[in-house]
């Protein structure tokens, strides 16, 4: 659960593109290798408050196999520009930002299987109910793959 949702976001720091993003969004992820071949797909629902200029979001997957995973994230605003760090894992950085015409751009890095693992991701939200992500990953600096997915706001 996320806390503090009757404080209502900070809007001289929060972008209203971040506030079309609030609620729980679910799709399937679907993840490609470097040349493009299906690699495997989950289930996911994303879930993102604001609260003046703090920032939750909560990642729940689903696996084919029938296991869980949940991810938690938190941030801040500041100068519009998000700043994320991770519970799930103590290395996670990121932002995030207003790209324009409905598109937020977002950046991060995280240590995996002994790995620096490097993703960038736009966000394009289509209407107040549906939108789409897609992800270039690098591992080790070198290109490892695409990973998409189409969500729809579910709550």
């Amino acid at each position: 659960m996320i806390n503090n949702l009757e404080i209502p976001p900070d809007r001289s720091q929060v972008p209203e593109i971040f506030i079309r993003h609030l609620g729980t969004w679910q799709g399937e992820y679907i993840k490609t290798d470097k040349q493009g071949q299906f690699s495997r797909s989950f289930v996911g629902s994303f879930t993102i408050a604001i609260a003046g200029n703090q920032y939750r979001q909560v990642n729940k997957y689903e696996y084919a196999d029938g296991s869980r995973l949940q991810l938690d994230f938190e941030g801040e605003f500041v100068d519009q520009i998000l700043t994320m760090r991770s519970r799930s894992y103590s290395d996670f950085e990121a932002i995030a930002w207003d790209a324009g015409q409905g598109l937020v751009c977002f950046q991060a890095t995280k240590t995996q299987d002994d790995a620096l693992i490097k993703f960038i991701e736009t966000m394009t939200l289509l209407d107040d109910h549906q939108r789409v992500r897609s992800t270039q990953a690098f591992k080790n600096g070198i290109f490892d793959g695409i990973s998409f997915i189409e969500e729809i706001r579910i709550a």
